[in-house]
């Protein structure tokens, strides 16, 4: 998954028609790349979403302090000391 990050340009969508054109020009952006997920969230939002998803990050398994893959509950073999299985 990537999650890719634009400034918005600031819009002087006075109208319908205007707001539509430039959805219009999006849309056509997006016929030439990979399928897209656009969100738009203000300053606030985006800040709240960044610190809940670290939050959610570092609420999962410890890294190994050697090879920093995950560690499961039972410990993991740790490529670092040439399989030598290390608990968590």
């Amino acid at each position: 998954m990537i999650v890719e990050a634009q400034a918005l340009v600031e819009l002087d969508a006075d109208t319908e028609e205007d707001l539509a054109e430039h959805e219009e020009r999006l849309l056509q952006d997006e016929e030439n790349g990979p399928p897209m997920l656009r969100v738009r969230l203000t300053g606030t939002q985006a800040r709240a979403f960044a610190k809940r998803a670290l939050d959610v990050v570092n609420a999962g398994r410890p890294p190994c302090p050697l090879c920093s893959l995950p560690l499961d509950p039972e410990g993991h073999v740790c490529p670092r000391q040439n399989g030598y299985r290390r608990g968590a």
